[in-house]
């Protein structure tokens, strides 16, 4: 029997190494032909990474022309925009001198309309006058030509009365009798020649008045024609004003009407405007309470990229846990957050192998460690509602989630206990914890939730910034308001002067319709005058005629007899052809007498008239008018050339401004929108094809990673790989080249895809046979030796956590007692899981002299720090490195508290301490600290300070040692 179970043993011995040895001759096929497939697809990445380089390297020349040829675009765009803008400007200025021109042009046409007046009624006055001179000289003429001959008649009278006396035919004795029948008739005839002599006087008197009424009369008519003629002038003037002003004032409607809506489609664009400001201020603002933490977003996003490149790259990586589920309220984010606590962040997978494989990458790609959930390998327990998904399972577990605390505590608390959550974050456990408040972090890591929204915000505030383009600028707004309220300033003066000007002259109409009015009520009133004057003088000739012949009948009455003895007719033929040819001659003398006196004292009146001072005065005045009116037209002229000179520029502007604002500026944006849109093109091939390239990059990396990973295999598993001999080649694995002529020829061939996974299925299953039946065969010896090391490493896992454990609360208590709390603070380390600690995390707890317990996230900067060093100097202790070196520890210390960390650190170092266990069980070790704070450095053994050296433009050191000033 014995040698029987010895045989039995020795087959079973033999059949197991047969196997082993099938198995590694099985693997190393499978691995060369791996290798082999590896190389293949290297090669073939490396060929299309190449192109895609090659391909990159085009676009990016293609896209720096682009670039270019916008910014150039750009440049003559700024030019002709900025060239617009300084000619708006001009057009502006030229616009306001222009509106102030128009009132001065208005004042200058009225100035000269009324010199022109001026001149005109002065030009008539000075007519007048000079026509008085000349008949003034003119009258001087006659009156001395009249006095000469008056002269000459007085001479030759004197001459004839001196020839006529003597020739007298009657005698002494007629003569006698003669003058006594001439007194007695001149003494019948007494009453008759008074009442004749009245008349006369008063026929004199009425001819003189008929005379002045009838020159009146004529002047007056003279001024109501020149009136009328005023009048027509001014009513001309006065028709041509209200046409202009009735064009203006439409013209001034249409402006405003266009002003009118101008502003109401400005106003809407502005309160568009505002609405889009204050839409995209609040979605700035919602998008800054959602990033409160930068550091995290900025860490989640690079988080996120990683889990991102990991999908892609392995198949079995669903995604992080805040991708995979979401709180159904909002109100819920913080409660699932406290929940969820550390497995927020969590990326899923479907297997160990697929998390092992992401870790390795995590680590070659130097990004931050995640936390990966196998669902084939986690053990989830029991709960009483059925979840969604396995890995919110785990997470969140049988978490239950309450409105406030006191529904909570009852929950928790009372009965059956569960791990409750409220939405304010405070979290009660089955063992009786509860951890109150949540910290600025854990809220940053709740608004994870909003991730998804923060994307929609993003995506309406560019939406909302687009639709704020398209409105235009509120500057170009406002100088086109700007303009037409000049325009409409300009017009309203303009009717403004002409309303002005009209109310002169209608007033001016008014005061002439006035005058003409009394002209002709004065007509009115003379005209019968003269008729009756005319009629009253024709009626009085008549009375005159009537004495006359009663007269004449009485004086031929008395001297009849006379006229008979005499041999005369009557006594009128002896005065008419004797006697009164004496009297008619002394008459005559007495007249010529009077009118020459008469004429000599008129000369004399006419001389000592000053005509010529008059004129001259006007003459005066007239060229002062002229002189005035010169300047007058020269400041119009050059008012008016300033007008068209300024209108022609702003014609001249706007045309510029038009051509330059129409197709050059126009086809300069249009050509930059092209070439942007060329370069946008650009850029998302180059993205593209940066995206192809990273990609096969990663695949490259990957394959070498498995190449070296299988390489790896074959060296821990003793399998050698045929190798190419090479004499140049040293031992490094990278540049070995494998032999691939030993596999089957039907592995050579190039596979598809489909062909190579079902060899590699192939393989898998021969080798799984294999493993299978080997283990069959050492099935107790394997579970001994596993059993074996995973006790070895709990025990020294354990060893190390008791040792720090014990020390942590100790070094904590050094590092925060003090004079008023002698006994320091409490600080102790706790494993989420004494059975299975490599799975689960380790809790720290710190809590400073008379706090309450909270959680290590809700303590102070400075408390964390100290909570820190403590960790550290514990987890030092435990197997010491040579020396430390802190690197401003004391940034977030106060003094004290400074002051307490130097002084363990000294405790530590200096004064024999390195050399020797302290009393407290503690080991000293060397220290090197780098600080800016005096409280702090001033305790160390030495000084070590680093300056630049100007003179040789490098760093120099200092040193000072400090034992030489310790106090004794």
């Amino acid at each position: 029997m014995e040698r029987k179970q010895k045989k039995e043993q020795k087959e079973e011995a033999e059949k197991h190494f047969r196997l082993q040895d099938e198995l590694k001759s099985l693997k190393k096929e499978h691995y060369l032909w791996q290798l082999l497939n590896i190389e293949k697809d290297i090669d073939k990445i490396t060929e299309d990474l190449d192109s895609e380089k090659r391909n990159r390297e085009d676009v990016m020349h293609e896209l720096d022309h682009f670039e270019t040829e916008a910014a150039k675009k750009k440049k003559e765009q700024a030019k002709y925009l900025k060239e617009i803008a300084h000619c708006e400007k001009r057009i502006s200025e030229r616009s306001i001198r222009l509106d102030k021109s128009q009132p001065k042009l208005l004042k200058l046409n009225e100035e000269t309309s009324r010199i022109n007046s001026k001149i005109k009624s002065s030009r008539k006055v000075l007519e007048r006058r000079k026509e008085e001179r000349r008949k003034h000289t003119d009258d001087i003429k006659e009156l001395q030509k009249g006095i000469q001959d008056l002269t000459a008649k007085l001479e030759d009278l004197n001459e004839k009365s001196r020839d006529g006396i003597g020739k007298l035919p009657l005698l002494d004795s007629q003569l006698t009798e003669y003058f006594q029948i001439k007194d007695n008739a001149g003494w019948r005839t007494a009453n008759l020649r008074d009442e004749k002599d009245i008349l006369d006087r008063q026929q004199y008197a009425d001819i003189e008045a008929q005379k002045n009424l009838e020159e009146n009369l004529q002047q007056l008519s003279n001024r109501e024609h020149e009136l009328e003629a005023q009048e027509d002038q001014m009513r001309a003037r006065l028709k041509k004003i209200l046409d202009t002003s009735a064009k203006q004032k439409d013209k001034l409607a249409d402006l405003k009407k266009e002003l009118r809506e101008m502003q109401d489609r400005h106003q809407k664009s502005r309160s568009k405007h505002e609405n889009l400001k204050s839409k995209i201020g609040e979605i700035e603002n919602q998008l800054h309470e959602l990033k409160a933490d930068r550091y995290e977003n900025e860490r989640d996003a690079r988080l996120s990229q990683a889990v991102e490149t990991l999908k892609r790259l392995f198949q079995g990586v669903h995604g992080r846990m805040t991708d995979l589920c979401r709180p159904t309220q909002k109100k819920y984010n913080l409660a699932v957050t406290v929940a969820m606590g550390s497995f927020m962040d969590a990326v899923v997978v479907e297997d160990e192998n697929t998390g092992k494989e992401c870790i390795k990458y995590l680590k070659e790609q130097r990004l931050p460690p995640h936390t990966f959930i196998p669902l084939q390998s986690v053990r989830v327990k029991p709960i009483t509602e059925r979840l969604r998904t396995l890995g919110v399972l785990f997470a969140a577990g049988n978490t239950l989630v309450c409105d406030d605390l006191e529904e909570a505590k009852v929950l928790s608390w009372t009965g059956e206990r569960f791990k409750v959550v409220t939405i304010d974050g405070i979290l009660l456990t089955k063992s009786g914890t509860m951890t109150g408040g949540t910290s600025g972090g854990m809220e940053a890591r709740s608004n994870k939730w909003d991730d998804k929204k923060i994307e929609g915000l993003k995506r309406k505030k560019e939406q909302l910034e687009s639709e704020l383009e398209e409105l235009g600028s509120i500057r170009e707004m406002q100088l086109k308001e700007s303009e037409s309220s000049g325009r409409i300033s300009g017009l309203e003066k303009k009717i403004q002067y002409a309303d002005i000007e009209k109310k002169s002259i209608e007033g001016k109409l008014r005061n002439l319709k006035q005058e003409k009015k009394n002209i002709k009520d004065r007509i009115g009133q003379v005209t019968p005058e003269v008729q009756k004057l005319r009629d009253v003088i024709d009626k009085r000739s008549k009375n005159i005629m009537k004495l006359e012949k009663g007269i004449n009948e009485t004086v031929d009455l008395l001297f009849e007899n006379f006229s008979h003895s005499v041999g005369m007719a009557n006594i009128h033929e002896y005065e008419e052809n004797q006697l009164k040819a004496a009297q008619n001659m002394a008459e005559e003398r007495l007249s010529l007498s009077n009118q020459l006196a008469k004429l000599k004292y008129q000369l004399e009146y006419e001389q000592r008239r000053d005509v010529e001072s008059r004129i001259k005065k006007l003459e005066s005045s007239l060229s002062s008018l002229e002189n005035d009116l010169t300047l007058v037209h020269k400041k119009e002229a050059e008012v008016k050339l300033a007008t068209e000179k300024a209108s022609e520029e702003i014609n001249r502007w706007k045309e510029e401004v038009k051509g330059m604002s129409g197709n050059p500026s126009e086809e300069c944006e249009k050509e930059i929108q092209e070439w942007k849109k060329q370069a946008s093109a650009a850029t998302t091939s180059i993205s593209k094809l940066n995206r192809q390239i990273n990609s096969k990059e990663t695949e490259i990396n990957q394959l070498d990673e498995r190449k070296q990973e299988i390489i790896e295999k074959c060296d821990l598993e003793r399998i050698e790989l045929p190798l190419i001999s090479d004499p140049m080649e040293t031992d490094s694995s990278a540049g070995k080249e494998f032999d691939f002529s030993l596999l089957n020829r039907s592995l050579l061939q190039v596979r598809r895809p489909s062909d190579r996974e079902k060899l590699e299925a192939e393989f898998r299953q021969k080798i799984d046979a294999l493993l299978l039946e080997i283990e069959r065969t050492a099935l107790n010896l394997k579970a001994l030796d596993q059993y074996k090391t995973l006790q070895d490493i709990y025990e020294l896992f354990m060893e190390a956590f008791n040792h720090m454990s014990s020390n942590v609360d100790r070094i904590y208590k050094q590092l925060t007692k003090s004079g008023t709390h002698p006994l320091g603070g409490t600080a102790y380390l706790n494993l989420e899981s004494e059975d299975d600690p490599f799975l689960h995390g380790i809790k720290y707890t710190a809590m400073p002299p008379t706090k309450r317990f909270r959680d290590m996230e809700q303590l102070a900067g400075g408390e964390k720090t100290v909570a820190a060093l403590a960790l550290l100097f514990s987890i030092h202790s435990y197997k010491p490195s040579p020396f430390l070196i802190l690197d401003e520890v004391d940034a977030a210390l106060d003094n004290l508290n400074v002051a307490k960390v130097a002084r363990f650190i000294r405790s530590k170092s200096c004064d024999g301490a390195r050399a020797s266990q302290d009393r407290e069980g503690g080991c000293g070790f060397q220290s090197i600290v780098i600080s800016l704070k005096d409280s702090f450095y001033d305790k160390a053994e030495a000084l070590v300070g680093v300056c630049r050296d100007s003179e040789r433009s490098c760093s120099r050191t200092l040193t000072f040692d400090l034992t030489k000033y310790r106090g004794s």
